[in-house]
């Protein structure tokens, strides 16, 4: 027998890729699609692709209550939205997963850092703060088998994945000087602002350019820094990191720049990447530096790294929508419900 999912803020492009890897997955059923606009239609109305493959009818929370008819809620909606469904739906025994940043962090002190660069949600304080303590940051590869026992899981941001997963070896170790500091390019297609349209993805403004924006104040560094600062043998991170908004839709490629405490040999420090990403089927060591096509449509992370004296630039690439988010999010549903991680995600990137 099929577990149930129900997905909330469907119409999205979060809520469209965790239905199409729903869609395909042998293990997994989709029994509700809810959102606030376009409910009524079918989903293969907004989204023609989809025709032949679900007859399934966006719903609005009114109609078809949240948490009605499943096993699991995947929220794909905007901030603080699943904190006002989150009580009802842990007191009923349901579990969660969440896109947003409601539930990526262990204490309110954290949340609110967050918070505070988060330009939607500055100063508010969270609605659910006790739940707080039993949610699971959800980076599959640091912590499977929290994520396996959890009950609410905060997905995590899209930037912050490429970067948390590019760095967590030298973390890990204690091996990064200069009191943590990374410095942090991070490059990404234009569908990570999501579906509304805004004046700063305008074809004429966005096409063959290149943008920076939320220089050294992008929410997704605090992820970082709170979760590689407090990993192995950390002693704390500092994340100085640079969004750039690419002409291109999908991908996120991040260049990290930093300071070993001693001088390392490229190729000791690419077998530790190896061996510290052994059980991790998504997680890929290259020779090369990776590129945007090279995750394209798939749930890969591509590392490599570069060496010159105790100084190291890391370079990781994922597909934004894939591994930063919707295939997350998938990874974590079969670690949820006992299922091998790569079902329903073993596929190779798109190419060209």
């Amino acid at each position: 027998m099929n577990h149930k999912v129900q997905i909330v803020g469907a119409t999205g492009y979060g809520g469209l890729g965790i239905l199409e890897l729903l869609l395909a997955h042998p293990r997994f059923d989709v029994t509700s699609l809810i959102a606030r606009e376009e409910a009524g239609r079918q989903i293969s109305e907004i989204y023609p692709h989809l025709s032949g493959y679900t007859g399934l009818t966006v719903d609005s929370a009114d109609d078809t209550p949240i948490g009605t008819d499943c096993d699991i809620v995947v929220f794909s909606t905007p901030d603080r939205v699943s904190q006002s469904y989150a009580p009802t739906l842990v007191n009923s025994g349901m579990r969660f997963i969440d896109y947003s940043g409601d539930f990526r962090f262990a204490s309110a002190e954290d949340y609110g850092q967050y918070a505070a660069r988060h330009p939607s949600i500055t100063g508010n304080e969270h609605d659910a703060e006790a739940l707080l303590k039993i949610s699971t940051y959800g980076v599959s590869e640091l912590d499977p088998e929290g994520i396996a026992k959890a009950s609410i899981v905060g997905n995590p941001g899209c930037f912050a994945v490429g970067i948390i997963l590019g760095l967590a070896p030298l973390f890990h170790d204690g091996l990064v000087g200069d009191d943590g500091i990374v410095a942090v390019d991070g490059l990404s297609g234009s569908s990570g602002a999501g579906k509304k349209p805004a004046p700063l993805q305008h074809l004429s403004h966005l096409n063959d350019n290149i943008i920076p924006y939320r220089l050294l104040s992008h929410q997704h560094a605090i992820e970082a820094n709170l979760t590689l600062g407090r990993l192995g043998r950390s002693e704390g991170a500092q994340i100085d990191f640079i969004p750039h908004l690419l002409g291109t839709t999908r991908g996120i490629l991040s260049t990290m720049h930093l300071r070993l405490k001693q001088a390392m040999e490229r190729d000791t420090l690419l077998d530790r990447y190896r061996d510290y990403f052994g059980n991790a089927p998504f997680v890929r060591i290259l020779e090369g530096p990776p590129t945007l096509k090279g995750t394209l449509g798939s749930n890969y992370c591509d590392i490599s790294l570069f060496v010159e004296g105790n100084r190291v630039v890391v370079i990781s690439s994922i597909d934004n929508l894939m591994k930063g988010q919707s295939g997350s999010a998938m990874q974590n549903l079969n670690l949820m419900f006992g299922i091998p991680q790569t079902t329903g995600l073993d596929r190779a990137p798109l190419y060209p």
